[in-house]
């Protein structure tokens, strides 16, 4: 049976993605994104809130579609706490958006919570788990009025294609040491990211490494920039690349589905190196490319099976199994280590696959070490 379980797609608006990765460096954060997103999508007001979680309260937020005043007692009465979609919310793992009136029956809603949503004139909100650890949950939600109706199914579908481009842009901003930045650009941004990270062109040409790239590549022998091309030692691993870097370059041009990858590269008595390439919408130096981050996994923490089974709400098994596959090890070596068939752990994945809205492993790896890697 086929790995792959991919849905028809409707292609995000690349004005909106856009306007997201200018919040990276944007003074004004997500807001202009925030105010696209939320006419674009019908909705009265659109808010990205970090939320600590004990004691329950906001830590940092952007809006659009708020006067500054409601903004202002909302947080200084801490009206989080009597929130009952976002505190239901902050609870909850890292996934897809949500109806607020779909968890209506898992919700203690109080006579005075009803008054309240009647004086604000509100009737549904789209909510979305961006990311979250043991302390902070990132949370992103639209909120409609009565005249506006509920979010109805194919309105959600399109919204989660935004999902990846949305947790990949968050995820970027937390990386990103803001006094560093210096310049509205890309450029400036992969120079701030602790990370080996190369920028491709929409014709897979390296336009820009940061500093950490550069040192890596004169010690690392198993890849190299010539002709401002990334070329791999190992054939198999070239060839891979090559098919990836196509493919995800055309999703940054919107020509098809989003799909970021992994490619693996072995060593002789070490870990193997990790290569995440991921779509990058169109910038002021590119028409659209690709992102490349290079892991030294002797340097960086790997996610452990506890933590992403936590993260994406998977079980032990199925944890396991992706704990396996961010090191490297294929379903074979993972089926040999475990002592359980190979149709068992391609069960497991697929599993994986239903739970996490993937449908690759080199898309689900990406996205583990993304929102894990430490």
């Amino acid at each position: 049976m086929s790995l792959s379980y991919k849905n028809e797609m409707i292609l995000p608006d690349a004005n909106i993605v856009h306007a997201l990765y200018e919040g990276l460096t944007d003074r004004e954060g997500f807001h202009h994104f925030l105010d696209l997103l939320r006419t674009t999508h019908n909705a009265c007001a659109a808010e990205l809130v970090v939320v600590r979680k004990q004691p329950l309260q906001i830590d940092h937020l952007w809006y659009a579609g708020l006067p500054d005043d409601f903004i202002d007692w909302y947080t200084k009465n801490n009206m989080i706490q009597q929130d009952l979609v976002s505190r239901y919310a902050t609870f909850q793992p890292p996934g897809l958006f949500h109806s607020a009136l779909s968890i209506k029956d898992e919700l203690n809603v109080t006579e005075d919570y009803k008054r309240w949503q009647n004086d604000q004139n509100m009737l549904d909100s789209a909510w979305l788990v961006v990311h979250c650890t043991q302390t902070h949950t990132i949370l992103l939600t639209m909120q409609r009025t009565v005249d506006q109706g509920i979010y109805h199914p194919e309105e959600l579908a399109r919204l989660n294609q935004l999902v990846p481009f949305i947790r990949q842009a968050v995820l970027l901003y937390q990386q990103i040491d803001q006094r560093n930045v210096a310049r509205k650009t890309l450029t400036s941004v992969v120079n701030a990211m602790p990370q080996a990270t190369l920028i491709l062109n929409e014709q897979a040409v390296v336009i820009h490494s940061n500093q950490q790239a550069k040192a890596f590549l004169l010690e690392e022998k198993l890849l190299s920039v010539r002709n401002e091309r990334l070329i791999f030692q190992q054939n198999d691993v070239q060839n891979a690349y090559l098919r990836s870097s196509v493919q995800v370059i055309r999703a940054s041009m919107g020509q098809g589905e989003y799909d970021a990858d992994t490619l693996f590269l072995h060593r002789v008595g070490r870990p193997p190196l990790i290569v995440l390439i991921r779509p990058m919408e169109s910038t002021d130096v590119s028409r659209g490319g690709a992102l490349v981050a290079i892991v030294e996994p002797a340097k960086r923490k790997l996610p452990k099976a506890e933590t992403i089974g936590q993260y994406f709400s998977l079980s032990p098994a199925e944890s396991e199994l992706c704990e396996g596959l961010v090191t490297g090890l294929t379903l074979k070596d993972i089926s040999k280590k475990s002592g359980k068939t190979e149709a068992t752990i391609r069960s497991y994945l697929k599993n994986v696959f239903i739970k996490t809205n993937h449908s690759r492993q080199g898309e689900l790896i990406s996205s583990i070490l993304s929102a894990l890697l430490h």
